[in-house]
């Protein structure tokens, strides 16, 4: 496998280079490390509006300080990814155009990407560049928040039957498989909204839920016949992101939720549904957004 790692030398970046070091390890993954300096910003003088030959050899300067010290920095993470092979890069630009740009150019199989704390309750928010790179690249991300995933808990895998669900479960399968990790097979029951007759409407629904357990249990059997430990969680609830939301936030011991995601047919952003789109500023874990691209 192939990882695109970039980094901000922020207080996320060694909960996020030990989980990347951790998954590396395991599925013999190649990393590549990215670090993107913004521009220097030059307010010109108002006089002049212009730019003095020692300006720009000053910019340069600063530019060339800043590069060196990336470099330092990008180089200890490498050595403390050893023995995970790992390349490093640094550019100068807006880091989500350039993210995206190297996503492109690497076509790498996963992108780590960090969620920083803010605010005086110390809620754990997505950061405008991670927003960006997920909402608009093509390749699945793995947002690291607040801490490692260590995978000695459990992972819940949010499911709707559909056909990106399914494609999100065959990679969760692959993925987990070298972790010994628990798994929690998680579908949100949305009530029927028919106009239908009351008692009607109840048996329908019964039948729709009996067939629903009946291929959760087949997806249970499909995990559990891989040496992964799965069960079924099934919850009745009309706002779906709401009980997946508090699931993962209230169950100390779940690490990571894994939810797919589906491009649409034509376009070359992908747009992210709103489950997708809601629960990555909603949830307090790591998320990992498979990503199914239409062709």
């Amino acid at each position: 496998m192939k990882f695109l790692v970039p980094v901000d030398f922020s207080e996320i970046t060694n909960p996020l280079l030990a989980t990347v070091k951790r998954i590396s390890q395991k599925h013999s993954a190649v990393v590549n490390l990215l670090h993107v300096i913004p521009p220097v910003v030059y307010l010109p003088y108002p006089e002049t509006l212009g730019v003095s030959v020692i300006d720009i050899e000053t910019l340069e300067k600063i530019e060339r300080e800043k590069k060196r010290e990336a470099e330092e920095k990008l180089k200890a993470l490498e050595d403390y990814l050893s023995p995970v092979e790992s390349e490093i890069f640094i550019e100068i630009g807006d880091p989500a155009d350039v993210i995206l740009e190297y996503e492109d150019r690497i076509n790498p199989d996963l992108i780590f990407l960090g969620g920083h704390r803010k605010g005086l309750i110390e809620k754990i928010l997505v950061g405008s560049t991670t927003e960006k790179v997920v909402k608009h690249g093509k390749v699945s991300d793995f947002v690291v928040k607040g801490r490692e995933v260590e995978f000695k808990g459990r992972i819940v895998i949010a499911y709707d039957f559909s056909e990106t669900a399914e494609k999100a479960v065959n990679f969760a399968i692959e993925f987990l498989k070298p972790f010994n990790v628990k798994v929690d097979i998680l579908h949100v029951n949305e009530p029927l909204e028919v106009p239908l007759i009351e008692k009607l409407k109840s048996k329908i629904s019964k039948k729709f839920k009996e067939e629903k357990i009946k291929l959760l249990e087949e997806i249970k059997e499909r995990f559990n016949s891989e040496g992964i430990n799965a069960e079924i969680i099934f919850k009745e609830e009309k706002d779906v992101v709401k009980e997946i939301t508090e699931y993962v936030n209230r169950n100390e011991d779940v690490e990571l939720l894994i939810i797919g995601s589906k491009g649409l047919k034509g376009f070359r952003k992908l747009i992210l549904g709103s489950t997708a789109t809601k629960l990555l500023s909603k949830v307090e874990k790591p998320i990992l957004i498979y990503k199914v691209v239409e062709k």
